[in-house]
């Protein structure tokens, strides 16, 4: 079949060109090969692109090195080669997704030892501007692909590493630290939730936000997992997408967040009332519970839910309750971890909780003050240096959260 040629937008509006180009089977791991060019600023410059790759490939087979490579074809490598080899499958694609969107659409057609220090500050600069809680991402993801260029050989230095790292503005940082709610916020949402929405709905961020579970996590939960008599929940697998969508069950994020934690008591109510309703709810509908079955599942088959869901469900509740604060699935894991710290949790009993490997990511994304913390600052000094309680007692705490 003929290669075709495509015409696509690119982010900023202009229009380019592109193609996919089969290459044949790799005789070394006897998988099929293709390579995607893409940048062109119009058909004649793919059409010469494409005949080039045509007289490489007639000339040296799909395994010849060329010694002047673009951005796109190391990437090729790399991802094929390195990444996919050392990543879970739903992480590769899913950062997959990210050079496709971001990375390659910047650098991928440019020759890669013609890419300056200059080119990717400008380009680092940009990210920045337009997505200012995930730029640090694309810069480290494009620097990847220079790292393992230097490591064959094919260019001397990593042009990444010289950069200047941008800083973005205040209001930016704002918006990522207000993913959470503080106590009052939390309860107003839960309690506007269980009136209006459907129970599972308000199991599911009930158990966000009081557990602490990443999203993937909860949602792969079945009943075996809970532990009603010791009131305990654990957590050995996480719900994942992978190709084209393709859901997939997966160990958790890392060996520390294998992990056993405690529920209270009024989580513990909540669970076995929606065991009670999921049952109802299923022989209604002639389905049969597994032994293994979820304790969230799409209504319809008694199958996974799909990981986007839950968002779509916040959205459909803030629509009809626009005076909430926003905040995403993943801010009632933040929430769970700020209030566990306003009631005088130790740094290390979040860490183990959250199942974290490091304790830096304990403190550097989740060790913030809360918003009634940081009101109560300046109240707690004043106590401290009129009656000499320490910031500790003031707080009502047992142990210093930084231990």
């Amino acid at each position: 079949m003929a290669t075709q040629i495509k015409k696509y937008t690119k982010k900023d509006g202009s229009t380019a060109y592109m193609f996919k180009k089969y290459l044949g089977v790799d005789p070394l791991t006897g998988k099929q090969k293709e390579t995607t060019r893409r940048g062109f600023s119009s058909i004649k410059e793919a059409k010469l692109a494409l005949l080039r790759l045509d007289v490489e490939i007639a000339e040296g087979g799909i395994n010849k090195r060329s010694t002047n490579r673009s951005y796109q074809e190391v990437f090729d490598d790399w991802f094929e080669l390195v990444y996919k080899q050392k990543v879970k499958e739903s992480t590769y694609w899913n950062t997959r997704i990210a050079f496709d969107k971001h990375v390659l659409p910047a650098f991928g057609s440019y020759k890669i030892k013609k890419i300056s220090v200059t080119a990717c500050q400008k380009q680092a600069n940009q990210w920045a501007a337009e997505h200012p809680n995930r730029y640090q991402r694309y810069i480290n993801y494009a620097g990847m692909i220079f790292k393992y260029a230097v490591s064959i050989d094919e260019i001397k230095t990593n042009p990444i590493e010289r950069i200047e790292i941008p800083s973005v503005s205040s209001n930016s940082t704002d918006i990522e630290e207000e993913n959470f709610y503080d106590r009052d916020e939390l309860l107003d949402f839960l309690e506007k939730m269980k009136d209006n929405f459907p129970a599972k709905c308000y199991t599911l961020f009930s158990v966000l936000a009081y557990t602490g579970l990443r999203k993937g996590e909860a949602l792969a939960l079945t009943w075996r997992d809970i532990n009603f008599s010791s009131q305990t929940i654990t957590i050995d697998k996480t719900l994942a997408t992978g190709k084209n969508g393709t859901l997939l069950i997966q160990q958790p994020k890392t060996k520390a967040s294998n992990r056993t934690i405690s529920l209270d008591s009024s989580t513990i109510e909540l669970l076995k009332f929606w065991r009670i309703k999921q049952k109802e709810e299923l022989r209604k509908l002639n389905i049969i519970p597994s032994v293994n079955q979820l304790v969230f599942s799409k209504i319809e088959d008694n199958g996974y839910i799909y990981p986007r869901t839950p968002q779509t469900w916040l959205k459909t509740f803030y629509n009809h309750h626009k005076g909430l604060k926003r905040i995403t699935p993943h801010g009632f894991r933040h929430t769970h971890c700020s209030l566990l710290f306003e009631a005088g949790a130790s740094m290390k009993q979040v860490q183990a909780r959250l199942g974290h490997s490091n304790i830096k990511t304990t403190m550097n994304v989740y060790a913030h003050v809360t918003k009634e913390g940081k009101e109560e600052t300046a109240d707690i000094f004043g106590n401290y240096m009129k009656n000499g309680k320490n910031l500790g007692q003031s707080l009502g705490q047992k142990k210093n959260p930084a231990q």
